[in-house]
């Protein structure tokens, strides 16, 4: 994953990315593996956003 730099950038890129999941699942059902792979890539950008947001 590439490394975002501002937390505005990373707030947006939160939320591109939880809009595409929730689509993906209305869509596909939340089993589906696109929806699942949103899922996690969402969890991954919301650790790096409180990480960044400790300092």
């Amino acid at each position: 994953m590439n490394n975002i730099t501002t937390s505005d950038e990373l707030m947006k890129k939160i939320k591109t990315v939880r809009r595409e999941m929730i689509a993906t699942g209305t869509a596909k059902g939340l089993n589906h593996i696109e929806t699942i792979q949103y899922s996690q890539m969402l969890d991954q950008l919301m650790n790096q956003f409180q990480s960044s947001s400790k300092f």
